[in-house]
């Protein structure tokens, strides 16, 4: 059993060391198909990865990116769900609740829609309450 999880350590040690270069040549090979009904589906999920590996700026663009490339596809409504959070999980509240907004304005009808009024609701208790000034 020792011996079956080291190997699965190295194995998992192996592939965190080259998801990243995995990554940009799946990118690649996207764009080189960018045509292709498949490509905004694989591009969401470059995204999600980077954002699973808390490469955050890395997910932000390839969402940015496939909301650029592809602002029809029911994909560019997930890709902006997801820029804002990854705000959320950075903690940056205020931009989480511009963006989850501005999903809100150009996505209404999506199926996300209404857990972005959730987050919003919640994102609302996290405001600053302005501080008294007592002298």
């Amino acid at each position: 059993m020792l011996r079956k999880l080291f190997y699965l350590a190295i194995i998992l040690a192996v592939c965190f060391a080259f998801y990243r270069q995995i990554l940009v040549k799946a990118q690649e090979y996207v764009d080189q198909h960018a045509q292709e009904a498949w490509a905004p589906k694989v591009q969401l999920q470059i995204g999600k990865v980077y954002s699973f590996t808390r490469s955050y700026s890395q997910a932000e663009a390839t969402f940015l990116q496939l909301k650029k490339k592809y602002p029809k596809s029911t994909y560019a409504a997930k890709a902006q769900y997801m820029i804002a959070s990854i705000y959320e999980k950075k903690e940056d509240y205020g931009r989480a609740k511009v963006e989850y907004e501005k999903f809100k304005k150009d996505y209404p009808a999506d199926e996300y829609s209404r857990k972005v009024e959730d987050k919003l609701r919640i994102l609302a208790l996290f405001q600053e309450t302005p501080k008294s000034k007592s002298q």
